[in-house]
């Protein structure tokens, strides 16, 4: 097996590491924050006011990343996404999902507008927060197993949905599952699964 084969087969395990520290390290400096109401303790205390403790689901950007895979064809996946959320429901966010495999390169940028459920019926289920999109771009997909033409691309369309778990006020695990077609064949592909397993999102 070569270098680069045996860096790539370790790049999932190092990011997923990654992440949990991250996580980790966010849960245990925000959770028990006084000024988060969730982390307060059973004796009484001042609440915090709205300028200390900001909506963290209001208007303004955040920054997604998570790891996956893609299926058909196969691949690690790579996800980026910078939303930009209007309000506590509708948020308009770039994307780029990037897949990698030895022999399989997936590059493929949208534009998608989401609708985020922001509070689930039931004290127990506040921290959680599903949601759906729905946007469009392009996917180049290359494969180097090709004889002839190893790289093309093609307009995509991707609808998707996920689901969110707040660990603090600024800081949100992520899963999500996007379907991606290709309306013009893409290097022979008509679609594509990608399922992004595990993410954070972190909201500015």
């Amino acid at each position: 097996m070569s270098r680069s084969s045996r860096t790539l087969d370790a790049l999932p395990s190092l990011l997923v590491l990654l992440l949990l520290v991250v996580a980790a390290n966010a849960s245990a400096q925000d959770w028990g924050d006084e000024s988060d109401d969730w982390g307060a303790p059973s004796s009484p205390a001042p609440r915090a006011s709205s300028a200390e403790a900001p909506a963290p689901d209001g208007p303004g950007w955040s920054f997604k990343t998570g790891l996956g895979f893609t299926h058909d064809p196969t691949s690690v996946l790579l996800n980026f996404e910078l939303p930009y959320r209007f309000d506590r429901w509708v948020s308009v966010a770039p994307k780029i999902q990037v897949g990698l495999e030895e022999d399989i390169t997936i590059v493929a940028p949208t534009v998608n507008v989401g609708v985020r459920i922001p509070d689930m019926p039931g004290r127990g289920l506040d921290r959680l927060h599903p949601y759906g999109f729905v946007g469009m771009g392009f996917a180049v997909i290359e494969d180097d197993g090709e004889p002839n033409d190893k790289r093309s691309a093609g307009f995509l369309v991707d609808v998707g949905a996920g689901l969110e778990y707040q660990l603090s006020p600024s800081v949100f695990l992520d899963s999500q599952m996007t379907f991606n077609f290709l309306p013009k064949r893409t290097q022979d592909e008509r679609f594509f699964f990608a399922w992004q397993i595990v993410g954070l999102r972190f909201a500015f």
